[in-house]
């Protein structure tokens, strides 16, 4: 057994747990956490990369989680500006359709309002030529007009990792590739310790623990019946699966985020990424490995039917698709007829044993579930004479770690750094941009590497921003473990490359073996994941 004892040993190392781990950090607690795989490499890598209220939200009458989504979508644009960034969302209402453009205008003052007004802009309603001229290949048959309104783009696998790599600087003992095996309890059933296996070294331990904490996402109800704990009657969780594409720009020329309400009584996002568009989400109920999950062929043809139908000049079809994502959102158990319908609200589950379990929720709530769980783990070690009270919550104010030392410039303090950047390290334009919105005020750090080898500023591939001085603090600085950690959380060529990174990924290996010491046949077999991982994503080809 570990010779620390913690006071909560927080199981998932997703938004949720990571959230969690800082919350508790900050407030003096000792805490551990620990994820099967790489952090943020479930469902939380695997989100539409937004920060929103929910508008559609709106018309299921659910005001309150409206309110929390725009409220918490206001804390993460200043804890965390250089990765929560406004960004213009369109409507297009074309005739026929449900909602006409006055219904859609009124809904959106009401989103403004349970916003208390606090967007970049307020919403605005375009017609006739103005509406047309917005997104020029948008299909102008029938418009009726465009609603403009703002929400936020986020990277969603960095957001996980800065609120880990906070944590840990706050003493969090943060363990990725660390399987919880069983829990160990007293006579009483307390849990007082957490049976923890390496799944990189196969080593095991025991960390001693005063509370546990299972923040599993799609995994939780299959490690509850592992580890043998009963939170609910039947199931928790009603998994669905959410599937996105990425298509290069010039096949689907946008410039602002689109909102398109489907056939099928979906909303689907069509979202600018610079170089290329992404398109998604799909809903589907799915009940397999959520390790396995992914894009088939029939979701792709999909995706691109629906975009298709409001670029009709595009054309899209799967053979346009570079890359693909999948992911299962662990929502909460419901026998709603549609998936569409099934609640985004989240449940938290306490047993006197010592354990809490968090389930459901969405990314741009993730900072007020962690409070909850840390507020009611605070209770239990008050009543087993654990600790005396705990502090309040402090994650409200404090900057994730690329914001902190941010010049206050007006909320144009990102576009400071990266003008520093470009003339510091005289890189590009588009490369400063990225390096600053990816890292915030710790991009100088990242280009000061290049001050003894310029080679690290090449790009990494020719098309896009990314440069090789990112591999190594990936490695060194951000817990990088393998190559597919490089490739689809730090630096996400998987996502955005032609090739998805594969022309790269031998050299990532070379310099991660130098770093963790990885014989030949290590480094080989972290090369053949990352591929093995890229053909599931690419397995909707096969059904061509």
């Amino acid at each position: 057994m570990s010779s620390e004892r913690f006071d909560i040993v927080v199981c998932g190392g997703g938004i949720t747990g990571a959230g969690i781990a800082r919350d508790a950090a900050l407030r003096g607690l000792r805490v551990a956490v620990l994820d099967q795989h790489d952090f943020g490499s479930g469902t939380s890598s695997k989100s539409s990369k937004l920060i929103h209220g929910g508008l559609r939200y709106l018309e299921q009458g659910n005001l309150r989680l409206v309110f929390e989504g725009t409220a918490e979508r206001a804390v993460q644009m200043k804890v965390a500006p250089h990765l929560v960034r406004p960004i213009p969302f369109l409507v297009p209402v074309y005739q026929g359709q449900r909602l006409g453009v006055r219904t859609m205008d009124a809904g959106l003052w009401l989103y403004d309002a349970l916003a208390l007004f606090r967007v970049p802009r307020i919403h605005r309603t375009y017609r006739g030529s103005r509406a047309r001229d917005l997104e020029p290949a948008l299909a102008s048959d029938g418009l009726r007009g465009i609603l403009e309104y703002y929400d936020c783009l986020t990277d969603d696998a960095r957001l996980v990792l800065e609120n880990i790599l906070d944590a840990k600087a706050l003493g969090a003992d943060v363990r990725s590739y660390t399987r919880v095996a069983g829990l160990v309890r007293d006579r009483g059933g307390r849990v007082v310790a957490v049976r923890a296996v390496n799944e990189l070294t196969g080593t095991t331990e025991e960390l001693a623990t005063a509370t546990f904490v299972v923040a599993a996402g799609p995994w939780t109800d299959a490690l509850l019946a592992t580890l043998d704990v009963k939170a609910a009657e039947g199931p928790i969780l009603r998994p669905t699966k959410g599937v996105h594409i990425v298509v290069d720009h010039a096949r689907l020329p946008v410039s602002r985020a689109i909102t398109m309400f489907t056939a099928d009584k979906r909303a689907i996002f069509c979202l600018p990424w610079v170089e290329r568009t992404v398109i998604g989400t799909t809903d589907t109920d799915e009940r397999g490995d959520p390790s396995e999950v992914a894009a088939t062929h029939a979701d792709v043809e999909y995706l691109c039917a629906n975009a298709n139908r409001f670029f009709p000049s595009c054309r899209l079809v799967p053979d346009d698709v570079i890359a693909t994502w999948a992911g299962l959102r662990p929502l909460i158990a419901s026998d709603a007829n549609r998936t569409s319908d099934v609640s985004r609200e989240h449940q938290m589950f306490v047993h006197p044993e010592g354990i809490i379990v968090i389930a459901g929720g969405k990314l741009t709530t993730y900072r007020r579930m962690a409070k909850e769980v840390v507020d009611a783990a605070g209770k239990l070690l008050v009543a087993g004479n654990h600790h005396r009270a705990i502090a309040p919550c402090r994650t409200r104010k404090r900057p994730l770690p690329g914001a902190q030392g941010l010049p206050d410039e007006n909320g144009h303090a990102v576009d400071h750094v990266a003008r520093a950047v470009e003339q510091t390290a005289g890189v590009p334009a588009r490369v400063a941009t990225h390096l600053a919105q990816t890292y915030g005020q710790r991009a100088l750090a990242v280009v000061a590497r290049a001050a003894a080898d310029a080679t690290l500023l090449h790009r990494m591939d020719p098309e896009l921003p990314y440069v090789w001085s990112e591999v190594h603090h990936a490695v060194e600085e951000e817990l990088a473990r393998t190559v597919e950690d490089v490739l689809v959380r730090r630096i996400p060529l998987c996502l955005r490359s032609r090739d998805q990174g594969l022309g790269v990924a031998a050299r990532i290996g070379d310099i991660l073996g130098a770093a963790l010491g990885w014989s030949a046949a290590e480094k080989s077999r972290s090369v053949d994941s990352y591929r093995a991982y890229l053909e599931r994503t690419r397995q909707f080809r096969a059904a061509s």
